[in-house]
């Protein structure tokens, strides 16, 4: 399958998905709504499967004509073309011949200020720098660049992440950017406070700078902690399907890997990234799937055998009930295309999280986001009552992406839930700041129940999976605008105490030791009340 035959999927499955009826007939689509020029019908099957040039200008032509906010379609586009090109500085259709260089100077102005910029600003600034080639931009600006799209990226929800998310890697695309990504990356994997890791370290999947090798293999020999290890096993999956690296270091990621894979304190999702790169190195992968079905770990094992986590059973059930869903809404010739297939059957069950995260960036933009959704939610709560963890962490990570808000109430529970594995509420609480909710009452309590649930973890926890929950729970109450409950939860901790002696090292400083409950608490907090205005997410209100 070619690029090509995946943006022609894009325009024909928005065309079949329309909103209006009336619009998912060639005919009908071929009329223009009245915001386009009319065309023949014949002409609507040749943009859709011919041997016809796409640009920029058709795939707007279908966001006008289906009412669908401006770079929905072209974002899809820009996902296909970043998962076939992982490193490339220009979006796969661009506005013009050349850039408007005005523009482009008015938006960097603007980004190195503290108004806000929407992930339009972003894609439209990106790929100019990146036909400009060689930009007049001063290194410290460079680095400030990236630092904002970079957290703004981190803080982003649907389309506006989606955006985001592809102009950060046409920026770590850039030929000046590689040293500088290489640095930002050893920098916050040193930080045992930072919250995110997932974002930053996935800008080295879009660059080809050697340091980025070094920065990740000193993590697997060292992780800072199992958040972040998990990253790094993450991106050297995709470095060692995307280049051909060193002999000697493809050797030491395989035993690393396999140490890592062995190590029964680690987390699940650390195991998931640990077999996945030794699924792609390959080396004694059948010897190593049977050590691991003797060790009565099967999930592992068929990780590193097949690639896929849950049972071909679930999977069926999950594609079954995907398409009765499409059926019921008159989405049943969706079902049909092979390109949607491939999507469903590499989200749904690959364990590969970088081609499953392009999968999944993908849907989040694609009208069937809906249905994949509520039918995830059902498959979480099945595995929830058959108290089959690994299966859990699978819908969840799938709604990390596509979360409705239908399903709050069981976000809710899972991830407050005194009964529910601390990493599995840990991951439901990221679900659950990730669902996008309309303000009500409900939303209210809700909102409540998680900082009184952060209180209650603050009081009693004192582990490394504490701190992750506390984190998770209020990213939740972040990314939903929730900062007085924030400042609330600062104001409730204990004051600090004075300075140390000069000479002496403060324990959160100290390599040697870890911070305590309320020392994790307060940099957490003090994260979320230390973001400027113009960076704060607005919590899908606005």
């Amino acid at each position: 399958m070619q690029l090509i035959d995946e943006i022609q999927w894009v325009l024909r499955n928005a065309r079949l998905s329309a909103a209006d009826p009336a619009l998912r007939s060639a005919a009908g689509f071929a009329q223009g709504n009245g915001v386009a020029t009319a065309v023949h019908r014949a002409q609507v099957g040749r943009w859709e499967r011919g041997h016809v040039v796409v640009t920029r200008q058709l795939v707007r032509r279908y966001e006008r004509v289906l009412d669908l906010d401006e770079g929905t379609l072209l974002t899809a586009v820009d996902l296909f073309g970043r998962a076939r090109s992982p490193v490339r500085s220009v979006a796969v259709l661009s506005r013009t011949a050349e850039p408007d260089t005005d523009r482009a100077l008015l938006l960097l102005e603007r980004a190195l200020s503290e108004d806000r910029m929407t992930g339009l600003d972003w894609d439209e600034l990106t790929d100019a720098l990146g036909r400009i080639g060689r930009p007049l931009v001063r290194a410290r600006d460079w680095e400030a660049l990236l630092r904002r799209l970079l957290e703004e990226t981190s803080l982003g929800l649907g389309i506006g992440y989606a955006q985001r998310s592809e102009a950060l890697a046409r920026l770590v695309g850039h030929a000046r950017s590689g040293p500088v990504v290489a640095a930002m990356a050893a920098e916050v994997t040193a930080r045992p406070d930072a919250q995110f890791y997932n974002d930053p370290l996935g800008m080295l999947h879009h660059t080809d700078h050697p340091e980025a090798v070094s920065v990740v293999l000193d993590q697997l020999r060292r992780p800072t902690n199992p958040s972040v290890l998990r990253a790094c096993l993450i991106v050297m999956t995709t470095l060692v399907k995307g280049q051909r690296l060193d002999g000697d270091v493809r050797l030491e990621a395989a035993r690393l890997g396999v140490q890592h894979l062995r190590d029964p304190d680690l987390p699940y999702r650390v195991h998931r990234g640990a077999a996945n790169l030794v699924r792609a190195l390959g080396i004694a992968t059948p010897r190593l799937a049977t050590v691991l079905t003797a060790e009565d770990r099967r999930v592992a094992a068929s990780i590193v055998r097949d690639g896929r986590a849950i049972s071909a059973e679930a999977f069926r059930t999950a594609v079954k009930r995907i398409r009765a869903e499409l059926e019921d809404v008159g989405g049943h010739e969706s079902m049909e295309e092979p390109v949607l297939a491939h999507l469903l059957e590499t989200s749904l069950g690959s364990t590969d999280e970088g081609e499953r995260g392009s999968a999944l960036g993908i849907l989040m933009v694609s009208p069937q986001a809906h249905v994949v959704g509520r039918v995830q939610a059902r498959a979480l709560a099945d595995a929830l009552g058959q108290k089959d963890v690994v299966a859990a962490h699978e819908s969840l990570t799938i709604l990390s992406w596509l979360g409705q808000p239908e399903d709050l109430d069981l976000f809710e529970r899972v991830s407050l839930g005194n009964g529910t594995p601390t990493d599995v509420a840990t991951t439901a609480g990221y679900v659950l700041g990730n669902t996008v909710e309309p303000r009500s009452p409900r939303r209210e309590a809700r909102d409540a129940a998680v900082a009184l649930r952060v209180a209650e973890v603050m009081a009693t926890g004192s582990g490394h999976d504490d701190g992750d929950l506390v984190r998770s729970l209020v990213y939740a109450l972040g990314m939903r605008g929730r900062y007085d409950l924030v400042q609330s939860l600062a104001d409730a901790l204990p004051v600090e105490p004075s300075e140390p002696d000069a000479g002496l090292v403060p324990p959160a400083l100290d390599p040697a030791t870890r911070p305590g409950p309320d020392g994790v608490a307060r940099g957490i907090l003090g994260y979320w009340l230390g973001l400027p205005e113009h960076l704060r997410p607005d919590g899908g209100l606005a």
